[in-house]
């Protein structure tokens, strides 16, 4: 299970004192220095997602800096209790325009696809399990349609109910839609896929 990254230090940025509760870069970052990294490097990825190729290390770079960006939001949502309604909305912002690019830089291409399956959820205090269907799917991932909120970097079972193939995979975006239900976009954990039949 992959919990929210814990950082027990100060910000990395010089002359910064204030605590750092995620990494970008390896670099232990403050809510302030998050928000700057994260905005400066998701507006330059933006503009050149056009000039990578398929597996080159400008490719994983970028998605690394998203998944960091993604999960970094993640971390100081769930870390930090005293946020004002701003900065929420910015790590909301960030979440959501790290899950696009991400989106972007998928490792095998989606096909819509509506299949019934079980989400379940093993996580201490958190455990749930739900009859749901997917949207998408891929080799290296899914998008799935959840009543429950589902969280950044949760690891989840899926298990398709028409063949009983499971596999798990991590949450990497979700979003809430208008009805209530939330709109999850996972990847794959490990090498067993079940969409490929």
């Amino acid at each position: 299970m992959n919990a929210p990254t814990v950082i027990e230090e100060y910000c990395s940025h010089a002359g910064c004192t204030l605590p750092a509760k995620t990494t970008v870069e390896s670099r232990g970052v403050c809510l302030l220095h998050f928000f700057k990294v994260s905005y400066e490097k998701l507006d330059k990825l933006s503009r050149e997602t056009g000039n990578w190729s398929y597996g080159g290390a400008e490719w994983e770079s970028a998605r690394r800096i998203t998944k960091e960006c993604a999960q970094g939001a993640s971390d100081y949502s769930q870390n930090v209790s005293e946020l004002s309604n701003l900065e929420r909305a910015r790590l909301l912002d960030i979440a959501m325009w790290a899950a696009e690019l991400g989106r972007r830089l998928r490792r095998s291409p989606r096909r819509p696809l509506k299949l019934n399956i079980r989400v379940i959820s093993e996580l201490p205090g958190r455990s749930w399990s739900e009859e749901t269907y997917t949207v998408d799917v891929g080799r290296d991932g899914t998008q799935i349609v959840c009543t429950n909120a589902a969280e950044i970097g949760d690891i989840l079972d899926i298990i398709r109910l028409d063949t009983a193939e499971q596999m798990q995979v991590r949450v990497i975006w979700r979003r809430r839609m208008s009805s209530g239900v939330h709109e999850v976009g996972t990847e794959v954990v490990g090498s067993k896929c079940v969409w490929n039949q």
